[in-house]
This record gives C-alpha cells, sequence and structure tokens, in this order.
C-alpha cells in the first residue's frame, strides 16, 4: 500500500490541527514527540523532530524539556498560548414526537 508524501508545510497544518483536536477534547497537556507521530500515523523521525523546533522558532509551538528517571533527558511540544482557542460549545434539545428526548453539544 502507497502512502503519500506531504511537504513540510502540510505536514505543520496537520500537527497544528492535531493540537487543536485535542484541545477539543479536553487534553491541553504537553505531548511528546513519540505522541505527536502516533496522533499523525507517522514514525518519530530526525524529520518530524525538525518539523518541530522550526515550528518552535515560528512561535507555533511551546518546547519543554523532560528528564525521564532512567532514561534520557527528552522534549515535551504544545501549542502557544494564543494560537488556537477552542470553539463554543451550545447545548441544543431533541425533540422525537414532541417530547425531549436528549441534547446535542453544537460548536459556536
Amino acid at each position: 500500500m502507497k502512502t503519500r508524501s506531504f511537504s513540510r508545510e502540510e505536514r505543520k497544518v496537520m500537527i497544528l490541527t492535531w493540537f487543536a483536536i485535542r484541545i477539543q477534547n479536553g487534553n491541553e497537556n504537553y505531548a511528546s514527540m513519540n505522541e505527536i507521530a502516533r496522533g499523525l500515523n507517522m514514525k518519530p523521525s530526525s524529520h518530524l523532530t525538525k518539523i518541530l523546533f522550526d515550528m518552535n522558532k515560528e512561535d507555533k509551538i511551546a518546547i519543554r524539556g523532560v528528564s525521564r528517571p532512567g532514561r534520557w533527558f527528552g522534549n515535551e511540544f504544545m501549542l502557544m498560548p494564543g494560537t488556537y482557542e477552542a470553539p463554543k460549545r451550545r447545548a441544543i434539545p431533541v425533540k422525537v414526537r414532541g417530547l425531549d428526548a436528549g441534547q446535542l453539544e453544537l460548536f459556536k
């Protein structure tokens, strides 16, 4: 099975979108490069690391160093504050045959 190769700019957009989806799901924590790679269906590689560090230079991603006990020193990544704001949620009642059947959440 062939996979499509994406340009560097397309990968950057995919990474930003992945972080945005994480924020919408309520997870605003830092993510390791392995988590990002798994989320994008990629392998953790030096190519992905270079893209992430380039995005840091462009002030789109924040990086912090993490020391893991008994292992090597690593990096974790997160969107810069103000880069993305999650949409507001609003609840809409659902009626079936005139009776309340539940609620749906929609994004504004």
